[in-house]
């Protein structure tokens, strides 16, 4: 199977030829993950973004002594995109429900395109955009429900 087809609809790669997605995932390599082994751990530095190759996980976030599972990931899904705007500290824990496929793609790696093709920087920095955007809308609507629960809960009270 060509390493391209890998990676065919995650969402950091919309709108890219194979050739370009061939040259991105070329300086790129895949680590491999056993259930219940930690890929980030919140608080961490680093400086890759991933991409879910096969298997699952779960981000995590650590508050007040207890760790609450925020949302579940697997194949075409990315993570690590923060680093993109130098945030380098880890938000979250991501840790591998079953065998987990990770693409990882170093910060220089991503900034490299920069010169070499900037059309293809430019798309896969629209792409990283559009993720941003899209978890905004949702905690935008995560908040606003929660407001409203909120506000009923006063309310009956």
């Amino acid at each position: 199977m060509p390493a391209t087809d890998l990676v065919k609809g995650c969402p950091l790669f919309y709108e890219l030829y194979d050739d370009e997605i061939s040259e991105i995932i070329k300086s790129c390599h895949v680590a491999s993950y056993k259930p219940g082994d930690y890929i980030i751990k919140q608080g961490d530095t680093g400086t890759e973004i991933c991409v879910v190759l096969s298997g699952l996980a779960n981000i995590t976030i650590d508050k007040s002594g207890t760790s609450q599972i925020i949302t579940t990931i697997s194949k075409g899904d990315f993570f690590g995109e923060l680093v993109l705007i130098n945030e380098t500290k880890r938000t979250a824990n991501i840790i591998a429900v079953k065998n987990t496929d990770i693409l990882v793609m170093t910060y220089a790696n991503f900034y490299s395109f920069y010169k070499k093709n900037p059309d293809v920087f430019s798309l896969m920095v629209l792409n990283v955009t559009r993720l941003i955007t899209k978890r905004l809308k949702n905690s935008n609507q995560v908040i606003s429900d929660l407001s409203d629960k909120l506000q009923k809960y006063k309310e009956a009270a």
